[in-house]
Formats: structure tokens, sequence, C-alpha cells
């Protein structure tokens, strides 16, 4: 890779060993990736879940810290593995704060959630930047037209240096659409636009969709929805929608000129059989309702509440709802929050859904309308899944029992 001066007095480790372990990170994949060089990037966003980095990645962070290390760049962080106010921690959930207090020493924004869009965080039309956590970059590169790869542990190190390789979606070349999906059915509401997400992530693998035939622009929770099963169900980082993402005015613009390489139709079978695949349980008992994969909105906090009217969840149900802290200080400001907890409902903040499986074993019937949601508890708990809107879920936690879920 052709390096700057100054990139290379990092990479030698003039300036230290925080920057030259992270140039070694950047060019080691740069080099993998036939990158010819560094591009400066705006923002990263870093996911330092304790769960997965454990003691290694807690003493990687704190020697960062040590030996001078500090973002170069605005980084926010992913949802971490514990509620960062929770008094009695064990000692993992210690090392996660551990984790995220040395991201905040080094400059970090301790915005912890999985879904920083609802915070206001966007990057503009244009901007590279170097996103981890696999669903945020079809958003960043589709609905934004912000640019960055699905960045891992490199986001730290482009976080220090604030540089990427240019190479993946940071190529003009790379951002074309591959293949055609030509959309035969209405799709509106956060569950649905979830089974759009998995189905075209299924069919893209790691081309780039076009999707042609929706009328009305999907809501940002509705995009975030569908990035996010998109993601957990292919590899592409990016998709268009004909008429409606930025870098898809046409169907011609967004594929470059060049005609598709497969087409596909989606009509109201194809998301029947989408809901199929992703929901193996039957009108019954209910055992956990959870949502908010990727984090709840205050849209979606207050949507839930209004769906819950004077009721109250069932004893025999554990009703999860997922959200970031200040997502959750805005929603306690206006009083949802006592309304949901009045009910009976754990509103969770700061971290992942993964807490829905502390009382989710092999069987356990949860109730989701996140396709990303379902797929984790399948693969990881082996629950049985039952899949609707969030007005079936809110009924079901209350009543106990599943009746929705009809696609």
């Amino acid at each position: 890779m052709k390096l700057t001066p100054d990139q290379q007095a990092m990479l030698d480790g003039d300036r230290g060993w925080p920057l030259q372990i992270a140039m070694q990170m950047l060019t080691a994949v740069g080099a993998a990736l036939d990158a010819p060089d560094m591009i400066p990037v705006t923002s990263t966003h870093l996911v330092i879940d304790g769960t997965a980095l454990g003691e290694a990645g807690r003493d990687f962070l704190e020697r960062l810290v040590a030996e001078g290390g500090r973002f170069a760049v605005p980084a926010s962080i992913n949802a971490i593995a514990v509620d960062r106010t929770k008094t009695d921690m064990t000692a993992e959930e210690r090392d996660q704060i551990r984790m995220l207090e040395a991201c905040e020493k080094m400059g970090a924004l301790p915005s912890c959630s999985c879904n920083p869009f609802i915070q206001g965080i966007l990057p503009s039309f244009g901007e590279h930047v170097a996103w981890s956590e696999s669903a945020t970059a079809p958003f960043v590169n589709s609905v934004l037209g912000a640019r960055t790869n699905r960045e891992g542990a490199t986001a730290v190190a482009s976080a220090l240096t604030g540089l990427a390789p240019r190479c993946g979606m940071h190529l003009d070349k790379n951002r074309y659409g591959e293949i055609l999906l030509k959309v035969e059915t209405g799709i509106s509401g956060v569950d649905r636009f979830s089974l759009l997400g998995a189905l075209a992530g299924r069919l893209a693998g790691d081309r780039i969709p076009v999707l042609d035939g929706i009328a009305t622009p999907p809501s940002i929770d509705e995009y975030v929805a569908f990035g996010a099963a998109f993601a957990i169900h292919g590899a592409a980082a990016m998709f268009h929608i004909a008429g409606i993402t930025p870098e898809a005015p046409d169907i011609d613009t967004a594929f470059g000129g060049a005609a598709p390489a497969a087409e596909f139709v989606v009509d109201e079978a194809a998301i029947a059989a989408e809901h199929a695949a992703t929901a193996n349980g039957t009108a019954g008992p209910v055992d956990v309702v959870s949502i908010g994969c990727p984090h709840a909105s205050l849209g979606q906090l207050r949507d839930a509440a209004a769906l819950l009217a004077d009721g109250q969840a069932n004893g025999d149900v554990t009703f999860y709802i997922h959200t970031n802290r200040s997502t959750w200080d805005a929603a306690e400001a206006e009083g949802i929050i006592a309304k949901l907890t009045g009910a009976g409902v754990s509103v969770t903040a700061d971290n992942c859904a993964v807490v829905s499986y502390d009382r989710v074993s092999k069987g356990t019937r949860l109730a989701t309308n996140s396709a990303k949601m379902a797929l984790f508890a399948r693969s990881v708990s082996d629950a049985e899944i039952l899949f609707g809107t969030t007005a079936d879920c809110i009924a079901a936690g209350i009543t106990g029992h599943w009746s929705g879920g009809q696609h």
C-alpha cells in the first residue's frame, strides 16, 4: 500500500504503540483486499461486547489508554453486555464497564446502542466512515449514502488513526446493484420490512440487491428493521430501493447501466414463505416476549405503551423491550417507562437483546417482531419462535397466549 510519510511514521512506531498497532491492523486488511492506499474517515462505531472480547479485549483497550491512545475521530459505541447503571455486577459485567470506560478515556461517546441512528448519529451523504456491527453498514451505505465496509476490530484502529483502507464500499465501482428484486406485494411495518430484509439477504448473499416496487419511503424504524435482517441473513453491505434511496433515483442508475445478474419476484407467497422460515411456533402459550432488536426508538416505546393501554403483562410471561440509555431517559421524562414497567414490562438499556436468553432454553416459546432476534434465539437457545407485529407481541404479553403472527 502507498502510505503518506505521516502514515508510515505511525506504522514504524514513531508515533507510539497505539498508532503502530492500529496501522498494522489497517495495512494488513488493506493488503488482503488490494487497497491502494488509506482514506480519511470522519467517524467510527465500535463493538466492545465483553462477552465476545473477554479479558483479552479488556486488556487490549486498557493498554491503548495506558500507552496514550486517543481517538482521532468521533467514535460511538455499540450495545454492551450490561446496563451501565446496574449496581450488583458480576466480574464479567464489571470487565464490560472497564472496556466502556477505556473507550471513553480515548474519546468515545458512550451511546451503547446497535441503533445509533435513533440517537441522531447520522453520517452525511458521501462521508467515509468505519462502522462495525453488521446491521449499521446497510443503513449507512444505502439510506444515508455515506460509505463504510462491514468493519470489525479494525474500527478501533480507524478511530485511533482516522483512516481506513480504500476498498469495498468506499469505491464507486463496488456500490452498484447486482441483482433485481421485484416487490409485488405491499410492505409496511417493522415486522414485514424485517421479513423482506431477511429474504433479500438470503437471495442476495454477497451481492447488492436493487428492490423495485416499494412505493412509499420506509420510516427510519422500518429501514433499521430491514437492514438488521438483511445483514444477518446475507453478507452484502448495501442495498438500493429504486426511486427512494439516494444512489438509486432509477433502476438504470442503481445498476450503473449494467443488466442485473439475476432477477427475483417477491410476492405475498414469498413473504409468507419467509415468515414460515422465521417462525416455527404455532398458537398457544407464550413464555417470553422480546421487542427491540435493533434497539427500540422513542416512537416504538410510545407505540408499545399505547398498545398496552390499561393492560398488564401476564404473570407467566417474561416481557422485554430493549433500547439505549438516552432513549430510555427521554421515554422516562415522558412517563412512558413508568407506564411500561408498571404494566410488568422490563425495559432494558445499553445492552443487547441477548439478555432475553437468560430465561430462554430449548423449547421456550419466544414472541418477537424482529427476524434478527428470531434467528439469534433459534441459533443460540433453540427457542420456538412466534413472529408477528408489535401489536401481536403486546397482545401475547398481556394474554399469555399467541394467536397473531399472520404474514
